[in-house]
């Protein structure tokens, strides 16, 4: 990526992208693996996250229509998601583990059964066609290079040319500013503050990997791996506080006391690992922070 310039970064990028989303996509219409949800929805987020960091050199005017489609697929394929991490990451673990049995049957095959109609609607977004138009379009558009028109203005023709070390660098400083700004206050943080500091880590560390090949790759991994710990918590402590978002349409006109038991001990349980976690946090942090970024000078 070194040798090409700005503009030509960020079709790769986008190009890559696409590709690897289209890979997944089998596997997230067949449910065969929950990753294959997943992995959509990340390649997603990644080119939403590559459209906003290149708006400096590109102008989103000519990439706004790609952005919507993005988020509307990925909207349309959260709840199928956020269910797959209940099932896999809150229920399964605790299947066996406690003496609510009816309670641990009935919430299991509600899940379940609701994890199924979710696929239905999995299905009718890839299926629809907004989306089959969204790919073949924007691939279109890719293999075109539609952001470099021929009569773009001169100003935005230098910015696109201008060599991709030098943008990332800034790109880079200014995310990395971003995101320690939102955590400053970390101890006294809400959920939401902290949902907003999850987002701002994702995207730093998407536009790490974008540019990772710039800069040695002794310097990048300290970074990614300390920036990638502190993504683990916050995305756990996220996971714990949107749990009553699952849960409780699940038990919504539960007669069994034993269903309301069980969901207790899930609450409970995860509870007990969003303390542990929010325990970790501040030194998790302080290790980021005092991570030198890969991508100054003479470090």
């Amino acid at each position: 990526m070194s040798r090409h310039g700005t503009g030509d970064a960020f079709g790769m990028i986008l190009q890559q992208n696409l590709a690897i989303m289209q890979m997944w996509v089998p596997v997230a219409y067949d449910h065969s693996d929950c990753e294959g949800i997943h992995q959509m929805r990340v390649c997603l987020r990644k080119m939403r996250s590559a459209l906003s960091l290149f708006s400096k050199a590109i102008s989103p005017q000519r990439f706004a229509t790609w952005g919507e489609d993005m988020r509307w697929i990925a909207a349309a394929l959260g709840p199928a998601r956020d269910l797959d991490v209940f099932l896999n990451e809150s229920l399964c673990p605790l299947l066996g583990k406690t003496p609510f049995k009816e309670g641990e049957r009935i919430l299991l095959e509600r899940a379940q059964n609701q994890r199924k109609e979710l696929q239905f609607q999995v299905r009718q977004t890839l299926d629809s066609p907004r989306y089959r138009t969204f790919v073949q379009e924007f691939a279109k558009w890719l293999e075109m290079r539609g952001w470099f028109p021929w009569d773009m203005p001169p100003r935005e023709r230098v910015r696109m040319n201008r060599s991709i070390r030098e943008f990332s660098v800034k790109a880079l400083d200014r995310r990395l500013m971003k995101t320690c700004f939102l955590g400053k206050n970390l101890s006294s943080m809400s959920d939401t503050e902290l949902h907003a500091l999850r987002i701002e880590c994702k995207k730093m560390r998407y536009a790490t990997d974008f540019f990772a090949s710039l800069f040695p790759r002794e310097k990048v991994a300290p970074f990614l791996q300390n920036l990638k710990a502190i993504q683990n918590i916050l995305g756990l402590m996220n996971d714990v506080a949107v749990l009553p978002n699952i849960i409780d349409p699940l038990v919504e006109e539960a007669f069994h006391a034993d269903v309301l038991r069980f969901s207790g001990a899930v609450f409970g349980w995860r509870a007990k690992g969003y303390a542990d976690a929010r325990g970790h946090l501040d030194l998790c942090w302080s290790q980021f922070i005092a991570t030198v970024p890969p991508w100054l000078p003479g470090v």
